[in-house]
């Protein structure tokens, strides 16, 4: 692991790098991008655990930030002015030695997704390969551009209050590549029963099926 800075805008962002297992090797970039509470206990940490353990199987893992100092806002539920910040911070990881900027891969949490999937939407030269979203925010913009995302998988909790789960059905039925949408997830008392508990079954189950998801669609570079 490795914490660094990207630079967006003129502003430093945090970004914490897990490097591949063999220093002489290539891999995969997965960027893990979090919700607009930021890092902020206990989710921060299932974020970078998830991040790290994935890094192991053969892959470049990130955790980028998009606020400055990890401070949110009280209030954020638009992702465009973050898709300029995660662009910086995918160049960045691209840049490092050991990792191939050409086979990238999101996984997106909450307002997290939304910034992945406008990223997605704001067309780059097909760079990203495989996107997981968990329980993120369906716009317009989003679903008018699904005919150029990558193979796709999502989750949500069935009885969301702050992201409501039509938001990935919407998603579901825009999409036109391989796609998985997970049967939603039943977990009462967590906030607004939109996060899932870390080490829960939600959380352990998202996570196993987004790393085979990853593993057959951005095979890691092997060991």
């Amino acid at each position: 692991m490795s914490d660094k800075t990207s630079m967006s805008g003129g502003k430093t962002y945090n970004i914490t790098v897990y490097p591949g297992p063999d220093s002489t090797k290539t891999y995969p970039i997965l960027l893990l991008v979090h919700g607009n509470g930021a890092f902020r206990p206990p989710f921060g940490k299932q974020i970078r655990d998830f991040a790290e353990s994935l890094a192991k199987l053969g892959y470049v893992t990130a955790v980028p930030g998009y606020y400055v100092k990890d401070i949110p806002p009280e209030l954020d539920t638009e992702p465009a002015p973050h898709v300029p910040t995660l662009a910086a911070a995918i160049a960045m990881v691209g840049a490092r030695k050991g990792a191939d900027p050409d086979r990238l891969g999101l996984i997106g949490y909450s307002l997290g997704a939304a910034v992945a999937m406008r990223y997605i939407a704001s067309d780059p030269p097909k760079k990203v390969k495989a996107l997981a979203d968990f329980f993120g925010p369906v716009d317009a913009t989003i679903t008018a551009a699904a005919g150029k995302f990558p193979p796709t998988i999502i989750f949500h909790n069935k009885h969301d209050k702050l992201v409501p789960v039509a938001n990935s059905e919407e998603l579901n039925q825009a999409l036109t590549v391989e796609h998985l949408f997970v049967s939603p997830y039943i977990e009462l008392g967590q906030p607004f029963q939109h996060p899932f508990k870390p080490g829960g079954f939600a959380d352990t189950d998202s996570q196993k099926q987004t790393t085979e998801w990853f593993i057959k669609h951005l095979p890691p570079t092997k060991l």
